[in-house]
């Protein structure tokens, strides 16, 4: 069994950070539309709006943008805001780098719906305990009749829960009830008013709950189907390549002493630029200046990857190669150069500092090892 990078595997963690935010605007928006007024009224229609318009519209702009588009969602949007962890914005610009970023974000996103629907759970468990709500709804134009259809179809899910339906009588007494100065003083008529709250418990749980459940089940399956099948693809690859052969030439990878006349120079290992102006020895003409690895930031990170040239990656020599590096590899193509010197300028690689970046190439069918001919 061959089992993926440890990165990768990753991916389909929780960031927690994400899930806060869902249960935050779940919070604010359920307590902003069940407080009510002073006289403790909800409108029914704000209720529909935050429990089933939301969600649903929310959901179809996910799936739409998913097929035609990034998919844009929650967890995009709030990745966007600058408050991320070092680790979190790798793990991002790592799912970013193997073409997994959409269905990453759509897994994440409904994690944070989930806890958005908890969270209005909640809220709404603790106003119905604690408070004395009866819900109203007003309309200018619209009557009774002309709403009912809508709500019957909106529960048709929870048919079996006869309690749950919404009821044209009940419809016909909620509508604009503070011109009822009646209802103010009968007890049965606050009692009528709060029967809509099984209504409005069934929709959380069904457009709220359970529609978001059944879409990370189906995002967390498909992300990790298109994880295998990059994996397994990556390893078939390479497994082509590398059949059967001779040991002597299994033991040393490909190494070139010239490169194209233009090409982007990828600085990983952050060498110094007074260290970089050596390469002017080597006759090189850099196309571009790109920069990646630990200490780039997120947006020269995504440049980086984003790049589909060819590009001459440096790397410390004595440094040894990391499965970061390697993972970024894997999605680009070029040459890689590790890099040594001393007080004297630039020097031959330690022979087994060299055979651990030979080894290392050797498993990139797209990366050849460069080392100029004064330095091998």
């Amino acid at each position: 069994m061959h089992h993926q990078p440890k990165s990768i595997e990753n991916s389909l963690k929780i960031v927690w950070p994400i899930v806060y935010a869902g249960a935050a605007i779940g919070f604010l928006l359920s307590w902003g539309v069940l407080s009510g007024d002073q006289q403790g009224r909800v409108n029914l229609f704000y209720l529909l709006l935050v429990y089933l318009f939301i969600p649903v519209v929310s959901v179809l702009a996910s799936s739409i943008s998913l097929v035609f588009g990034k998919g844009v969602n929650l967890a995009r949007l709030v990745t966007m805001i600058p408050m991320w962890t070092f680790k979190t914005q790798t793990l991002i610009r790592k799912v970013h780098q193997f073409n997994l970023d959409k269905y990453w974000f759509l897994m994440q996103s409904q994690i944070a719906a989930i806890a958005f629907s908890l969270a209005s759970l909640v809220t709404f468990f603790v106003l119905l305990l604690a408070t004395d709500i009866n819900f109203v709804w007003r309309s200018t134009i619209l009557e009774a009749a002309d709403i009912f259809p809508l709500l019957e179809t909106v529960a048709w899910p929870w048919s079996f829960w006869p309690s749950a339906q919404p009821d044209l009588a009940l419809l016909e007494m909620t509508q604009d009830s503070r011109m009822d100065p009646s209802i103010v003083s009968s007890n049965t008529g606050f009692t009528a008013y709060a029967g809509w709250w099984q209504f409005i418990l069934a929709t959380q749980l069904v457009y709220s709950l359970t529609l978001r459940i059944v879409l990370l089940t189906g995002s967390r399956w498909w992300l990790k189907r298109t994880m295998n099948s990059d994996f397994e693809q990556r390893l078939q690859s390479q497994l082509t390549i590398h059949q059967p052969i001779e040991n002597e030439l299994l033991e040393t990878s490909p190494i070139v002493h010239q490169l194209p006349t233009t090409i982007a120079i990828n600085n990983w290992a952050c060498v110094q630029p007074e260290i970089l102006g050596l390469l002017s020895q080597l006759n090189l003409s850099p196309d571009n200046q790109l920069f990646s690895g630990p200490l780039a930031t997120p947006e020269q990170q995504n440049t980086a990857e984003q790049w589909r040239g060819e590009q001459l990656v440096i790397v410390k020599a004595w440094e040894p190669p990391l499965g970061e590096l390697e993972d970024f590899l894997q999605n680009g193509q070029g040459y890689l150069l590790p890099l040594d010197w001393d007080d004297s300028g630039l020097t031959k690689p330690a022979g087994n500092h060299f055979h651990e970046w030979q080894r290392l190439i050797n498993k990139l069918p797209r990366w050849q090892l460069y080392l100029p001919e004064n330095l091998a």
